[in-house]
């Protein structure tokens, strides 16, 4: 997202939270949705709140908003054929139109483009897929005897958490497996609990910054 970088902080602080600020401002459900929801709150806290609302679009619009909609932006399903399964397993490679694809295209009209709404949905769409793709299950499907048509990322694959509970698919397992709480508070407590214990300093991983990798 090299477009919202700005000379004077090199990135960082106060000038590059306006400038995004500025970009999602144009995206269609600011208007619509985000900002009133915004002005109940003290202004200390409404970035914070514009960039979890942002985050969770893409998700949102599956059902409030079809049209908008991408399902294949939101994964990229390498096979994955386990050593001993027999070949008659036929694996299946990713579509054409998949997250890697999906980045790279919004990454383009964040950085080149000059219509501001299309600009505010690119943004949108990176802040919620760079969540994804570090999702495992969002870049691979298991292809075996039991599942010789894939597992749809986990989908299918059912585990059973605790024993008198009801099984949930894998891929909801993870999907949840920090939260899968929508109260603020709780987030912002994650968040402050996970920063203390990984400090940016010890995660050399944040010096990968191609989606091949992350993927």
């Amino acid at each position: 997202m090299g477009g919202l970088h700005t000379k004077s902080c090199n990135g960082k602080g106060p000038t590059t939270i306006s400038v995004v600020r500025s970009v999602l401002e144009n995206n269609p459900w600011y208007e619509s949705r985000w900002k009133a929801q915004l002005n109940k709150l003290p202004d200390a806290e409404r970035d914070e709140m514009l960039f979890m609302l942002t985050a969770r679009w893409a998700d949102d619009i599956r059902t409030r908003d079809k049209a908008e909609s991408r399902l294949p932006w939101h994964y990229v399903d390498f096979p994955f054929k386990p050593a001993g399964e027999p070949a008659s397993i036929q694996v299946v490679e990713p579509p054409q139109e998949n997250i890697l694809t999906a980045i790279a295209e919004n990454t383009r009209i964040l950085r080149t483009g000059n219509d501001p709404t299309r600009r505010g949905v690119a943004l949108a769409w990176l802040f919620h897929l760079i969540g994804d793709i570090h999702q495992p299950l969002h870049a691979i499907q298991l292809f075996s005897r039991e599942y010789p048509n894939g597992d749809r990322g986990g989908g299918d694959f059912c585990v059973r958490v605790v024993q008198d509970r009801a099984p949930l698919s894998l891929h909801r397992l993870w999907d949840g497996l920090i939260t899968s709480s929508n109260n603020t508070r709780t987030l912002q407590n994650i968040a402050i609990e996970l920063q203390s214990r990984f400090s940016k300093v010890s995660l050399s991983e944040l010096a990968v910054t191609e989606p091949e990798a992350w993927a």
